[in-house]
């Protein structure tokens, strides 16, 4: 009798001990469950913010057009077009091995506007704005699961879905440049090309100051930024005529030089300068920069267009590259070169190229507009002379089209740097 009872107590506390054992399993695997997940989310969240800023970087690329520099820019097309492009951007990336299921809609969860700063803080708000927007910003949050199979039988079990990963990010469109500067493996993406900005003189009418600020340039070919092709057309950009040196002429009778960075004149070095751009070496006399925001900087030149350099220049037809603007040139004596004052930067495209029967090289050339990640940019105007609350600025950013205290004297109108603010 006895046994028997021992017997029933032993079953009695199997029973207990048993479901005990299993419950506390059960925590600590949806304790493990827990932190997979966290670590899953962690990792997509990052793939998220990956994507989001490709998308935003895209959408700002398209936003770099020449439509910025004609007399009335057709910023609608210019925003469609980002549209499109950072839609292209995610459907080329994928979240935790699946595409981002996110369709990006202007004015929804792709707004355009400006980057205003808000004196009270210190800080820069994204103001949204159809007019003349140099910002983007995507606020967008991944809709659907994460692909993480324990996270989603957690989700299923407890009947919630709230783990997602989301990103918001902005990007800038900023023309205060004082210059540009290489870095390792990422050369500037200019020419080594002096263009005539000024002729007090009188003798040269092809300067850029005449032909293209003034707009008396003819306007005979067109740039086409689907095909990237040139053709014969009018699109409301003017060109200028640069002319080398002619066989028996002199230095001050060319409009455009060839610039010495670090090349001597050397016909290899400047052809690779003129298909690859600048590197951290060729600007190596330069302290590795390029800064106009002190004044002039003399360059060593050459009027010289030699037909290597020529064909070179051929190649690059179509491709948008920044060029140096001078405004007084010395001559060396018993030589036909010379030092060059270059004042600024511009962007040039180059349209068609030709030798002529004096021998002297001619470039057809119109402004273009670019950006390049090698831009040194100014500080920001605003944080010295946009003292105002931000409501302030919101009622002044109006169809003129200007944030009140917005200087426009060291903006380049030619020249941009796109990064993330945000």
């Amino acid at each position: 009798m006895r046994r028997l009872q021992t017997i029933r107590t032993a079953h009695q506390r199997r029973g207990v001990i048993t479901p005990l054992a299993a419950g506390v399993l059960l925590v600590v695997l949806a304790g493990i469950a827990l932190i997979i997940n966290r670590l899953w989310l962690d990792a997509a969240s990052l793939e998220v913010t990956t994507c989001i800023e490709t998308a935003v970087l895209a959408a700002g690329h398209e936003m770099v057009s020449d439509e910025l520099i004609k007399d009335q820019p057709d910023y609608e097309t210019l925003m469609q077009r980002a549209e499109h492009s950072a839609n292209e951007a995610l459907k080329l990336n994928s979240v935790a091995g699946q595409q981002v299921g996110i369709k990006l809609t202007k004015d929804e969860n792709l707004l355009f506007g400006k980057s205003v700063p808000v004196v009270e803080t210190g800080t820069r708000r994204f103001l949204q704005t159809d007019h003349e927007p140099r910002s983007i910003q995507i606020q967008t949050q991944s809709p659907g699961r994460i692909a993480n199979p324990v996270a989603e039988f957690l989700s299923d079990l407890t009947r919630s879905h709230s783990g997602t990963a989301g990103a918001q990010i902005q990007a800038t469109l900023d023309n205060h440049v004082r210059g540009v500067r290489p870095f390792e493996n990422v050369a500037v993406p200019a020419y080594p090309l002096a263009i005539l900005k000024t002729d007090p003189s009188g003798k040269h009418t092809q300067t850029w100051e005449l032909q293209i600020d003034q707009k008396q340039g003819k306007d005979e070919y067109r740039y086409d930024p689907e095909t990237k092709t040139v053709s014969k057309g009018s699109d409301g950009i003017p060109e200028i005529i640069l002319t080398g040196k002619p066989r028996r002429g002199e230095i001050s009778d060319a409009n455009m030089q060839i610039l010495d960075f670090g090349s001597h004149f050397n016909t290899d070095i400047v052809i690779q300068q003129i298909l690859s751009g600048l590197t951290r070496k060729n600007l190596k006399q330069f302290q590795g920069e390029l800064l106009f925001d002190a004044g002039p900087l003399p360059v060593k030149c050459s009027p010289n267009i030699e037909n290597g350099e020529q064909d070179a220049f051929q190649e690059m037809i179509g491709q948008c590259r920044i060029c140096f603007l001078y405004d007084q040139l010395e001559q060396q004596s018993g030589s036909f070169e010379g030092t060059a004052f270059c004042t600024n930067m511009v962007g040039g495209r180059i349209m068609a190229v030709q030798r002529l029967d004096n021998q002297a090289c001619e470039i057809i050339l119109q402004p273009g507009v670019l950006s390049s990640r090698s831009v040194v940019l100014a500080a920001p105007e605003a944080e010295a002379s946009l003292n105002q609350p931000v409501q302030k600025i919101e009622q002044t950013v109006n169809k003129v089209g200007q944030a009140a205290g917005l200087k426009e004297s060291n903006q380049n109108k030619y020249i941009y740097k796109l990064y993330l603010t945000q």
